[in-house]
């Protein structure tokens, strides 16, 4: 497992790098600007580190990572488990980044985080596990190029996620909020689960 994290983590600083710090500076920009709003910088950060898993995959099988691998030492469950296990990482990730943001910004307008700001996080969460518990087996089912016309759709359905969440929230009493946000986050990781069982059972089925 360490290994196929160390492979991935070299892919990431050869070949998505720019991007990851373009994202990191408009954030800088956004902490420095005026603005105390924080919805927007939220859902920027998570929305590309909710892409990290996919965007992976695909580099893998587009060099025929995905044939090598089963005939390493490894099984299947490990190998798609490695992907996941960044998913996973992308989403503490999002809130670790978006509440050191939120933070920031209310420290420096003087004003006290409300209950938006743990529905936002809360959505950024649900929405990297939900975005890639879908798309990660047909991935693994129907090969890059085949799912391709569905990758656009993730930064739509993230955006929907993390917007629905906060106005569902918002509709939610006070003292139930909590709760809600819990419930919630546990079906997510326990669909997450189940779509990790279907990957590894669609793991090589994809035809070139």
């Amino acid at each position: 497992m360490k290994g196929l994290l160390l492979k991935d983590w070299y892919q990431v600083r050869t070949s998505m790098k720019t991007m990851y710090l373009t994202v990191a500076f408009v954030l800088v920009i956004l902490v420095f600007s005026t603005s105390n709003a924080y919805v927007f910088p939220v859902s920027y950060a998570a929305v590309f580190l909710g892409i990290l898993p996919v965007n992976l995959l695909t580099y893998d099988q587009s060099v025929g990572w995905v044939e090598y691998g089963r005939t390493l030492p490894v099984s299947k469950k490990t190998l798609v488990a490695e992907k996941y296990l960044i998913g996973l990482f992308c989403a503490a990730a999002a809130v670790v980044i978006g509440g050191l943001f939120i933070t920031v910004i209310s420290l420096r307008t003087g004003t006290t985080p409300d209950k938006d700001a743990l529905s936002l996080l809360a959505g950024s969460v649900c929405a990297i596990l939900l975005i890639n518990g879908i798309m990660l087996p047909l991935y693994y089912r129907f090969g890059a190029e085949k799912a391709r016309m569905l990758y656009m759709l993730m930064f739509a359905g993230m955006g929907a996620a993390l917007g629905g969440g906060t106005v569902l929230m918002d509709a939610v009493p006070e003292p139930g909020a909590a709760i809600a946000i819990v419930g919630v986050l546990a079906a997510v990781l326990a669909l997450y689960a189940v779509s990790w069982r279907v990957s590894v059972a669609w793991y090589g089925k994809y035809k070139k």
